[in-house]
Order: C-alpha cells, then sequence, then structure tokens
C-alpha cells in the first residue's frame, strides 16, 4: 500500500470541505472510477466523510454461513468510520432503527448500502448519515458473510480503508493508495470551479468558459 504524506487526520479534514462532484472530476482526470449507483441520502443528514470498514452480504443458502452479525461488526468498527454494506444491490432491507442506532451510539461516521432500508421516518429523524438505493419493507434474504474485505457496492470497488465523500448528489469512493494523487488534481478542479463562475458572472467571452472546461477535463498520463 502507497503511504501517504497527509495524515489521516490531515486528509479527512481536507475532504470535508470537498463536494462530491469535485472528488468525481478528480478521478476522471486520473483515468479512476468510484461513484456508487444509486445511492441517496435517506435523510436530512447528507453529508458523509471517513474511511471505510466493509461488510459484505450473500444470499441465504446452505453454503453461505454467518460470519458474524451486524451488531457485532459494529461494536468492533472504530469511532469515526463508514460501514459500507455489499449486499449485492438487494431490492430488500437490510438495515432500519436499530442498525442505525447502533451505529450512531457506537460513533461511527455513517453508513452506505446498496440495499434498501426500512424505518425511513425514524431514521430521517436521527442526526446521523444513512445512505441507501431506497426504502422497503421487504424483508431480507441475505447474511452478513464477512468483513474487512474488498467489496463492490452499487457498481464501486471498495477496500477496507478507502476514502468516502458523499453528499446530496451520492456516495464517492476515493482509493486509498490514490488520495495523494486525487487531492492534488481537486485543489486545481477548485480554482478552475472559482475562474469558471468568475467568467460567467463576468459574461466572459465563450472562447474563455470553453477552454476553462477543457482544462477541467485534460486526463493526467501518469498513475501514483
Amino acid at each position: 500500500m502507497t503511504e501517504s504524506s497527509w495524515t489521516e487526520v490531515e486528509i479527512l479534514e481536507r475532504l470535508r470541505n470537498v463536494e462530491s462532484g469535485a472528488v468525481t472530476d478528480a478521478l476522471v482526470r486520473l483515468g479512476l472510477s468510484g461513484w456508487m449507483d444509486g445511492v441517496l441520502p435517506l435523510g436530512e443528514a447528507n453529508r458523509l466523510v471517513g474511511r471505510a470498514r466493509t461488510v459484505k452480504y450473500a444470499p441465504k443458502t446452505g453454503a453461505a454461513k454467518a460470519k458474524t452479525n451486524i451488531y457485532s461488526a459494529i461494536r468492533s468498527t472504530p469511532e469515526g468510520r463508514i460501514l459500507v454494506l455489499d449486499t449485492g444491490c438487494a431490492n430488500t432491507w437490510i438495515l432500519g432503527e436499530n442498525v442505525a442506532h447502533a451505529a450512531f451510539f457506537q460513533g461511527l461516521g455513517g453508513i452506505v448500502s446498496d440495499s434498501l432500508a426500512r424505518d425511513a421516518s425514524l431514521i430521517r429523524e436521527m442526526d446521523f448519515p444513512v445512505f441507501t438505493r431506497g426504502i422497503s419493507a421487504r424483508p431480507p434474504a441475505i447474511v452478513l458473510v464477512d468483513v474487512d474485505v474488498p467489496v463492490e457496492c452499487a457498481g464501486t470497488r471498495v477496500c477496507p480503508g478507502d476514502y468516502l465523500v458523499a453528499d446530496a448528489d451520492g456516495v464517492v469512493v476515493i482509493p486509498q493508495d490514490f488520495i495523494d494523487a486525487v487531492l492534488v488534481e481537486i485543489e486545481d478542479i477548485e480554482q478552475l470551479e472559482r475562474d469558471q463562475e468568475a467568467a460567467l458572472a463576468s459574461q466572459a467571452p465563450l472562447e474563455v468558459i470553453e477552454d476553462l472546461l477543457r482544462r477541467k477535463k485534460i486526463r493526467k498520463s501518469g498513475r501514483p
């Protein structure tokens, strides 16, 4: 694993001031992807930044044996981490008020799941970020089979310790080995965004705006 030149505290502090769109633009520049499909905030607590603790589910079969349960996984998760649930995009709930409260009282930074959720009105009353693909009363037919392994959540690979940035637009994952490169690109992209806003406000010539758009999309040839 590539060591970052930033401390974890510095990285998280920087990411707390970044929109998911800027992260997406930075990933595209580096030839990476990391955006989850259709995973959105369940309530008003729609801002989430942290490192991933991964949890993998599988269909209930004779071969799929529960390795632990979600409450045990939550209790062993360090404060501030984001619980990322890979359910294979289950069209059932896999979390509700109890799981959300357990994560909240453990001091986690939030929950991201490619499943649906129940108890939506109760979760929305909490000041705790929960991101899912929607809401359903349909019960699950999956079991928790592993933790701390690479998973795929809503079409995106997530490894333990990867960085997540989520807001009203959705969830974006930054592979931890690329965090320094992504932060560099974010700095440049945010400056170009400010320049573009100024150009639009001043009714600058279209050539100026087109040049800014072109520069935002420039891909980098090398990877760290």
